[in-house]
Parts: structure tokens; sequence; C-alpha cells
């Protein structure tokens, strides 16, 4: 049986040797650190070979659920689950050097430029998605900082490839704009288990009894958020499996 392609990655923060498997391609990357023995690459990828292709299939299902498996491919309908609407994508190309993207009513996003220009296209639409993200997002957090008595001293909105939310000591919390696209009870889940490291930075018993106390179902939630990245289309962007 044939080793999986792959690329290597030296990293100055690796203290080991690990396997990343993208959400966006299902491309194999090996990170290892700087000075790493290269020659034991190879046998180390063929331990975790079965792995590999399990996660490998896992991604080109959730790719293909997502709703197209070509990153180049512009969509025909967005599901922004979180806030549960179906947004339709009309696109009318024009021969001009650029992108427009406008709302519509009826929940209907008119996309009218060099449609040509796929990178163009992918940024029109990620910027909306940014922007939706602000409106909803960040309300919905602070709503619950309020409700459950931890306060937060900054929200930002991100695109983070690999964490679907953070929260740094000085309690900025960090949400990642592709929540949009996963169902309500996830989104809660992640606000509640960033507002919670506002009390505690690791993940410490402390930390999940905090969990525990505010969402008797933690540790369910937490692994279906494992998987939740099937609901991102592939346009946005996914960040990798270890």
């Amino acid at each position: 049986m044939a080793a999986p392609n792959y690329s290597i990655k030296e990293s100055l923060r690796a203290k080991c040797v690990r396997i990343k498997v993208s959400l966006y391609d299902a491309r194999v990357v090996v990170v290892v650190p700087c000075g790493f023995d290269r020659e034991q690459i190879p046998d180390i990828v063929r331990e975790k070979q079965s792995w590999i292709e399990r996660v490998q299939k896992q991604v080109n299902e959730q790719r293909a659920l997502a709703g197209t498996s070509d990153a180049t491919c512009l969509p025909e309908e967005i599901h922004l689950r979180a806030l549960g609407e179906t947004w339709g994508v009309e696109c009318e190309p024009d021969g001009r050097g650029h992108v427009r993207l406008r709302e519509q009513p009826g929940q209907r996003l008119h996309l009218q430029g060099d449609l040509d220009d796929h990178a163009l296209c992918r940024h029109a639409l990620q910027r909306w998605v940014r922007h939706k993200a602000r409106v909803h997002l960040v309300p919905w957090l602070e709503e619950m900082s309020q409700e459950q008595q931890l306060p937060v001293t900054r929200t930002a909105v991100r695109a983070q490839r690999s964490r679907w939310g953070s929260c740094s000591r000085q309690r900025t919390i960090s949400i990642n704009q592709k929540l949009l696209f996963i169902p309500p009870p996830l989104v809660r889940y992640v606000f509640l288990h960033e507002l919670c490291h506002t009390l505690h930075f690791d993940h410490s018993p402390e930390f999940w009894e905090a969990m525990g106390a505010r969402e008797p179902r933690c540790r369910q939630l937490d692994g279906e958020l494992n998987t939740a990245w099937r609901y991102v289309p592939v346009w946005m962007g996914v960040g990798s499996r270890e």
C-alpha cells in the first residue's frame, strides 16, 4: 500500500512531529521541529496511514455536504444555520475588473462583476459573512456574557483556520466568522466555552466544572463541535485536522 502524499513544514514552535489534514483540500502536512531527522518521516506517516485515509475520506464527505467540493465554484445558496437563514446568490457578469455584492429583498445576494476572478468573488462573499458575524454574533455573545455574569473586555470577529474562538488573559474574546454556518446549539456552546475561559485560562477540572454548571451537555457538544467544520463551505477556507 502506497503511503499518502505529504508536504513537510518546519516549525520553531513544534516540540514533536504533528500530522495535519487540511479541511480545505484534504492535503497532508507533516509539521516537524527545526532540525528534525527527515529520514524518519516516511515511517511516521506509514504508521498513521489508516488515520490519514480515514480523515481524508471524512474531509471529502464534509466538503460535499457543505455545498461544493470545488473552491472555484460560486455557491447558489448560502446556509447561515446559526441564524436560520438561507440566502440565494444571483450572479451577473459584466466584464469589469472588480466585484460588487449587494443584499436584495427576500434574502437574495446579487454578485456582479468579473465573475471569472474567483479570488475576488470569494473575498466579496467572505466580507459579507464577516459583516453578518459582526451584526449578529457579537450581540449574541455580549448578551450571553451578561446572562452568565462573565464580563469580557472586548469582542473581535476573525477568520481563524482551526479555532472556533479564543479568549486572551485580557478577557478579549475572538470569535470565528464561520460560526454562522453551524447550528445554534454549537454556537452557544462556543460562546459559553470562551466565556468560561475568563474564569480559567486552561482546560483544568475547574474549567470543566464551570462549564458543566452552566451546560450539562458540554462534553457531548464539545464532541459534536469536532465535526462541525463540515458545515463550512469550501469557498470560506477551513482549517485542518490533527
